[in-house]
């Protein structure tokens, strides 16, 4: 019954948490690692399902992490994937008016989001405004025309979903070449301006912007 209580925006979040979202958990371990923040404050825009949130905290008691999201049907499902854990807080913020004082993060993620922001510009400003000095932004977005590396999806069936599915959902709901130069271009021009490094990982464009 709870199932059928749902709200649509609900189901729909955790239709891809159970569904689509599972095949990306290896990516979520991958990123992580790579950032490598183990203590301090992480934020994480748009944090949907919570799994970013999750392996960043996990075996990480000294590391706080944030995660946002403006959905609130969204953050109950990504309480699935908080498991309890002390060291992780979902809050419903917009990524344009993150309420948290100056300095306060040590780094910030938005995994596939980026192509919702109305307002690329005040989502930088912003997050530019609450990380630390040195902190960094990473901001990831699938390349529907780069390489698949095997190891960065988990495929419970072999090769299947193929790699032309998840490409068509990219091409459908992601940022196109023409919607990541842009979003690099207003990079370039926003407070991390001396800090923008446009790089791959992965299946993703990643823009990383320090401050």
């Amino acid at each position: 019954m709870r199932f059928l209580n749902q709200t649509g925006a609900e189901l729909r979040a955790r239709l891809f948490a159970m569904g689509p979202g599972r095949y990306y958990q290896p990516a979520y371990r991958f990123i992580v690692a790579d950032i490598g923040q183990t203590e301090g404050a992480w934020l994480d825009l748009g944090c949907g399902p919570g799994w970013l949130c999750a392996y960043a905290a996990a075996g990480n008691p000294q590391l706080d992490v944030v995660g946002i999201d403006e959905q609130e049907s969204t953050l109950r499902v990504a309480e699935l994937a908080r498991e309890g854990r002390l060291n992780v807080t979902l809050k419903k913020m917009s990524p344009a008016q993150i309420v948290y004082p100056e300095r306060t993060f040590n780094v910030a993620t938005a995994l596939q989001v980026a192509a919702s922001w109305p307002d690329a510009a005040a989502v930088f400003a912003e997050v530019y405004r609450v990380l630390t000095e040195g902190g960094r932004l990473f901001v990831y977005e699938p390349d529907p025309d780069g390489e698949i590396p095997s190891d960065w999806l988990a495929r419970p069936a072999g090769v299947f979903p193929p790699d032309a599915a998840f490409r068509f959902r990219w091409r459908r709901a992601g940022l196109g070449a023409d919607g990541w130069q842009r979003l690099l271009d207003t990079a370039r021009s926003s407070p991390f301006a001396d800090g923008v490094s446009d790089e791959r990982h992965g299946f993703f464009r990643r823009l990383v912007l320090t401050k």
